[in-house]
């Protein structure tokens, strides 16, 4: 079962049209979709209204939070809540569409431990935002990109084994999810998978000075942690290792020629694809392997 924890606030307006659209989708995944809203005490009605909406078509649950907002609190509440061996995380606004789900899931379901909707790799894109965002976006990419050597390490779109979260020592900071994980974790293997952001056509973004500073606070104590923890080789919960292997993608493992593509661990391949990582290859940083 997939469990996709959506948090939520001052989000009403978009909240029916997203859940619509999964309800949709979730006739297109092979299993169980969970769907579970964490709403941060919003007060324009968006956790009742999302659970009349998951009431209806019986896609999952509301978690109203009664604690400060705060990101990664809302995610943890709602891994706590979650009843899927797969955690997925995606926005309320619409700018992450929910038809690629299939193909996240699918790419778990493949053997990675993470696979990651992507902005920059070949094949995505980003619309609709101004110059500046775009700008912003960039500059932060640049500055996590050191610690775990992906295209779109600030991705908030992206499906896991709920394993992962159980091996962690997580301490949530921030509103970056994916790159504590990334960080953080002990993976076998991840895959970016190419969509085109499109900026929120209703209500108002949360990007404001105060997250900016989380973000920077954020990647103060990764970078930080992986000065303390430099080592590749740390042994999972389970008391096996990460695997290193070069291993290319089979090629039925694309869905779309002409919006993905696949490479193995030893670089892109000569087509119009994105970078899929079968094994996290030995020549990407060792933020992809360290363990907390």
């Amino acid at each position: 079962m997939l469990s996709l924890i959506v948090p939520t606030y001052q989000e009403r307006e978009n909240v029916e049209p997203l859940l619509l659209r999964l309800s949709a989708v979730h006739a297109l995944l092979p299993e169980p979709l969970e769907v579970v809203i964490v709403d941060d005490r919003s007060s324009d009605e968006t956790a009742a209204t999302a659970r009349i909406l998951l009431d209806r078509f019986h896609l999952g649950c509301v978690i109203e939070r009664a604690g400060p907002r705060d990101l990664s609190l809302a995610a943890l509440e709602g891994i706590h809540q979650a009843q899927g061996d797969l955690i997925g995380f995606m926005d309320a606004d619409l700018s992450h569409p929910p038809e690629l789900l299939p193909a996240l899931v699918a790419a778990v379901r493949a053997g990675h431990d993470v696979a990651i909707a992507s902005r920059y790799v070949r094949g995505g894109g980003i619309v609709n935002w101004p110059w500046s965002r775009r700008l912003a976006s960039r500059m932060a990419n640049g500055l996590a990109r050191p610690l775990v050597g992906i295209t779109d390490a600030t991705s908030g779109y992206f499906v896991c084994r709920r394993s992962i979260f159980m091996e962690l020592q997580w301490q949530p900071r921030g509103y970056k999810l994916l790159l504590e994980l990334l960080v953080r974790g002990c993976l076998h293997g991840l895959e970016e998978i190419p969509y085109h952001f499109t900026d929120r056509r209703k209500g108002k973004s949360k990007l404001r000075g105060q997250t900016l500073r989380l973000f920077g606070r954020q990647l103060v104590a990764l970078y930080l942690h992986r000065w303390a923890h430099p080592c590749p080789h740390r042994v999972r919960a389970d008391g096996s290792r990460p695997v290193h292997k070069r291993r290319p993608v089979p090629a039925e493992r694309v869905v779309d020629p002409s919006t993905r593509a696949t490479a193995s661990g030893r670089g892109l391949a000569q087509d119009s694809a994105p970078r899929a990582f079968s094994q996290v290859p030995r020549a990407l940083p060792v933020g992809l392997h360290a363990h907390a």
